[in-house]
C-alpha cells in the first residue's frame, strides 16, 4: 500500500484522538495537519523510509505535537487512556507511542482513571433513538455517578428537556428517528461552552473526514464501558481546565 493511501485511511482516527485529547476541533486538526506536513517534508529526503510511518509511527508523531499543546503529566496520562481504551492500542504499543516504559504506563492509566473518577457528578441528557443503546448509555452513565435528566428519541424531545433541565453534558446520537441530525439539534439548543457534547455514531470516519468539521468527541457504536468512560472523562476534564 502506498504511503499516501495508508495515511489517508488513518487521518480520521488521528483526528479523533487529537480532538478528544485537546477538547477542541481546530486545535486537534491543527496538530494532525502539522504531522502530515512533517511527513511530507521528510518524504522528500533521500533516506526516507515509508515503513516507519505506519499507524504506530503516525500516532507517535501526533503525540509529540499534542505534548507541545499540553505537556503536563496529567494530560499525558489521559492521552494514554485514550490510546488504550479508545484507539485500541496494546499496552506495549502505547508505550512506544508515548515513549514510556510499561510500569510508567500502568501508573499513567491509574492516574487518568483517578482523574475521571473525581470529576464532579453531572446532569446528563441522552439523545438516542435505539432503546437498547439508550438503556445501555443510561446504565453506564449512572454507574459513573451521573444523573440522567432525560432520554430523548427525537430532536423536539431533546430541546424541551434541555430547556426544562439544563444539562451539564449531553450524549447525542447523530442520526435521529425523525430524520434530523443530532448535530442540528445541539446547534438549536445553543448550549454554553462549558457543556460538552459527546456524539454517538456507527460511522465516525464520516464526521472526521474533513478538516475543522465534525464533533470533538465521538463514541463509536458498538462501544464498551472503558471507551465511554474515557471519552466522557476527557470531555468533562477539558471543560474544567478551560
Amino acid at each position: 500500500m502506498a504511503i499516501a493511501e495508508r495515511i489517508e485511511k488513518l487521518v480520521p482516527y488521528l483526528r479523533r484522538y487529537a480532538r478528544a485529547a485537546t477538547g477542541n476541533t481546530l486545535a486537534g486538526d491543527t496538530c494532525v495537519e502539522n504531522v502530515l506536513k512533517r511527513v511530507l517534508s521528510l518524504s522528500l529526503e533521500t533516506d526516507f523510509e515509508s515503513d516507519q510511518y505506519n499507524r504506530e509511527g503516525l500516532f507517535r508523531l501526533l503525540d509529540e505535537e499534542l505534548s507541545r499543546v499540553s505537556g503536563s503529566a496529567a494530560a499525558k496520562a489521559r492521552r494514554a487512556l485514550l490510546l488504550v481504551a479508545v484507539e485500541g492500542f496494546s499496552d506495549h504499543v502505547a508505550c512506544r507511542v508515548l515513549g514510556v516504559r510499561e510500569a510508567q504506563l500502568a501508573e499513567m492509566l491509574l492516574a487518568a482513571e483517578k482523574d475521571f473518577a473525581e470529576t464532579t457528578a453531572t446532569n446528563m441528557l441522552i439523545i438516542e433513538d435505539e432503546p437498547l443503546i439508550s438503556a445501555h448509555l443510561k446504565r453506564l452513565a449512572e454507574a459513573l455517578g451521573h444523573s440522567v435528566i432525560g432520554v430523548a428519541t427525537r430532536a423536539s424531545e431533546a430541546l424541551s428537556t434541555a430547556r426544562a433541565h439544563q444539562p451539564d453534558i449531553v450524549l447525542c446520537d447523530i442520526q435521529l428517528a425523525d430524520g434530523s441530525l443530532g448535530t442540528d439539534a445541539i446547534a438549536e439548543m445553543a448550549l454554553p461552552d462549558n457543556v460538552p457534547v459527546v456524539f454517538v455514531t456507527a460511522y465516525p470516519e464520516k464526521y472526521l473526514s474533513t478538516t475543522n468539521e465534525g464533533p470533538s468527541y465521538l463514541i463509536t457504536k458498538p462501544f464498551d464501558p472503558e471507551y465511554l468512560k474515557a471519552v466522557i472523562g476527557h470531555a468533562l476534564l477539558n471543560v474544567q481546565a478551560a
